[in-house]
């Protein structure tokens, strides 16, 4: 297993300082979050860092991430 990769992000209870966790095991991507969706608010560094680590994550799943 690959170390996890952290993505910084802001909840509406604290500013800047939770991260999601994502990781790839087994052959698939896991997403472990701070807080519950709706309570995320990204700016567009932090949304460019997610999908490019997402991207990244998503190319070591067989066929690429492409099965849903």
């Amino acid at each position: 297993m690959r170390e996890p990769v952290l993505v910084r992000c802001n909840t509406v209870e604290h500013d800047g300082t939770e991260s999601l966790r994502l990781s790839v095991e087994g052959g698939r991507l896991t997403i472990i979050t701070p807080t519950v969706y709706n309570r995320t608010r990204w700016n567009a560094e932090q949304a460019r860092q997610l999908r490019d680590t997402l991207t990244k994550l998503l190319g070591r799943l067989p066929n690429g991430g492409g099965v849903r």
